[in-house]
């Protein structure tokens, strides 16, 4: 783990309530586990080799509490009492080396235990472990508390898990380079510690420098300026689209208004047709005219916006009237008047007359057609 990353595992609101009472708080990031085998020191079991699976270290990790105890060195117990609190933990994390899960404590050391070496580290924990046919391997693990971590001088305590100790560390300071001298701390103010003040205060970038030279940096103004590209492309779309509506809105008006005007004759149509049976009976129009009419009912079609049924009649008055003048225009070709009685006749009619009559037959619709 690289010196700048370990604030990324401390919240912000820890941090803030550490620096609060220490302005350069120390940091150190520990390996606790690893997935692979290890030899600790469990009590009651002794010479036994425990075969860490992944899962079980994620659960390490999950077991890990913000708070726990920092000790210096182990006891023969996981007893509290009397031991030597030299920190807390106040971050956790899982990362992958070389192929490997590995289990991370961050923890803060207090200002006067700063000195100490401590760059070895082990966990406390209650562990529960599962049944093996061999002797000395247990192939399951699982973690149910972790109720501390001891950290040491390795040149003296010996973790269970080979990588086990001390990553990464990093001392926390103010803007001026002021901090306290810490195991391993240079004094030069590096750009990685400046990244590390800036995320652990939750500085945005604005807060250091201003507008204009945000905007220099080539990162910040390609960014916005591709940002700003795809803006007026996403508006210039838009506005495309707003034209080609805007070019098809009057053909599409002028068809829906066709379309209802269509509509409206069609259900006025269909009401006329309706109330043509009334009309004929209430003008007595019965016989052939009657029957004309009917046969010429297909012909009519509302016209104008007559909607109401009094219009609609007044039209169906007037179509029965054109029929009428036409019926009365026809009647005489379908059905003309006997001719006037030969000369010589005695003008009772005679021989001719009958064989007239009788060449004369009805046609269907009522009217007289000549045979």
């Amino acid at each position: 783990m690289a010196q700048d990353e370990i604030m990324q595992y401390v919240p912000p609101e820890t941090h803030q309530k550490i620096i609060a009472k220490d302005e350069h708080p120390l940091y150190r990031a520990y390996c606790i586990g690893e997935e692979g085998k290890a030899t600790p020191n469990v009590i009651g079991i002794v010479g036994r080799v425990l075969n860490w699976m992944r899962a079980a270290i994620s659960a390490m990790v999950q077991k890990l509490q913000y708070g726990t105890k920092n000790f210096h060195n182990h006891a023969e117990t996981n007893d509290h009492q009397g031991r030597t609190v030299i920190g807390e933990l106040v971050g956790k994390a899982l990362e992958y080396v070389d192929g490997k899960l590995r289990a991370v404590a961050v923890t803060y050391i207090y200002p006067q235990y700063r000195k100490f070496k401590a760059d070895a580290a082990s966990i406390e924990a209650e562990i529960e472990l599962d049944p093996t046919g061999r002797s000395n391997v247990v192939d399951g693990v699982h973690v149910l508390d972790v109720t501390g971590i001891a950290v040491g001088d390795s040149a003296y305590a010996k973790p269970a898990f080979p990588a086990a100790g001390l990553v990464a560390q990093l001392q926390a300071f103010d803007m001026q380079g002021n901090h306290q001298g810490g195991e391993n701390m240079g004094e030069e103010l590096t750009i990685e510690r400046v990244k590390a003040f800036l995320k652990a205060g939750g500085h945005q970038p604005s807060a250091v420098f201003d507008k204009p030279t945000l905007l220099s940096d080539p990162l910040v103004g390609d960014h916005v300026l591709q940002k700003l590209g795809e803006e007026y492309g996403r508006r210039r779309e838009k506005e495309d689209e707003l034209n080609a509506l805007k070019k098809t809105m009057p053909e599409k008006m002028t068809k829906l208004e066709n379309d209802n005007k269509d509509l409206r004759q069609t259900i006025a149509t269909g009401r006329a047709k309706e109330l043509m049976q009334s009309v004929i009976t209430e003008r007595k129009l019965e016989g052939q005219k009657g029957d004309f009419i009917k046969l010429r009912l297909p012909q009519f079609k509302v016209e104008g916006e007559a909607i109401d049924d009094a219009a609609i009649k007044d039209q169906v008055n007037k179509f029965i009237d054109s029929q009428i003048d036409e019926f009365d225009k026809l009647a005489p070709v379908f059905n003309p008047k006997p001719p006037a009685s030969a000369e010589g006749d005695d003008g009772k009619g005679g021989a001719n007359d009958k064989s007239s009559a009788e060449g004369q037959k009805p046609n269907a619709g009522g009217l007289i057609r000549r045979a």
